[in-house]
Order: structure tokens, then C-alpha cells, then sequence
């Protein structure tokens, strides 16, 4: 069965690039450039098997939506993992229970070992 991924992230060329990376794969990516348009769809669609979450979003922050997945018993088994280019940010967006971190810009190589971890 084809594994679903979900990315919030409101970089084009970097959402082009991990659906690129994904699709390569044989990865389903779903792409959201808001937390709005994220929030509609996550409960309206099949759980994905997957979150990408950038933590700097237009309309909101990613470690606060990922507190928020970690306590719902209908989002919470779902892994989350944040991304930043803020490095210091690490321990904060560990600390809202996210199942992984990514530092922007990123490593493809360690990107794609983080990411297969879950989808693999």
C-alpha cells in the first residue's frame, strides 16, 4: 500500500523539492502552504502516515500544531516531524512531542533517512 505523507510548509521550492524527493519514492505528498488549509483536510482525510511540519507558518507555528496532534487521541499516533532554519528552535519543537527534527537547509541524504524511517 502506497504511504501518504503530509507537508505544511510554505517554501515553494522546498515543498517542490521534498514532493520531488517523496514522489521518487513512490510517496503520496500532500502539500499545504497554511495551517488553516492543513487543519481543514487532516479531518476530512485519510490519516496520513506522515507529518512534515515547518515550525515558521504564515498563519501560525508548527510546534504549537504539533502539541496540539500530540494530545488528540485522533492525531496523536500520527509521527510528526518539524522542520526549521532556526537551529536554537530544536529543543522547543522537540519538546511539543514531535517524533523527529530537520534543520534547514538540509542534507537530502538526511533528510531521506529521517523521512524513510516512517515510510519505508
Amino acid at each position: 500500500m502506497k504511504k501518504t505523507v503530509y507537508l505544511v510548509e510554505d517554501n515553494f521550492e522546498i515543498s517542490e523539492l521534498i514532493d520531488y524527493l517523496l514522489t521518487d519514492i513512490n510517496v503520496d505528498v500532500r502539500m499545504f502552504t497554511t495551517i488553516a488549509g492543513f487543519k481543514k483536510e487532516l479531518h476530512q482525510l485519510p490519516s496520513p502516515d506522515l507529518i512534515i511540519l515547518d515550525i515558521m507558518l504564515p498563519d501560525g507555528n508548527g510546534i504549537d500544531i504539533c502539541r496540539e496532534m500530540k494530545t488528540d487521541k485522533h492525531t496523536r499516533a500520527i509521527p510528526v516531524i518539524l522542520m526549521s532554519a532556526h537551529i536554537n528552535i530544536k529543543t522547543k519543537a522537540l519538546e511539543s512531542a514531535a517524533d523527529g527534527f530537520i534543520s534547514k537547509p538540509f542534507d537530502i541524504n538526511d533528510f531521506m533517512a529521517t523521512v524513510e524511517k516512517y515510510v519505508a
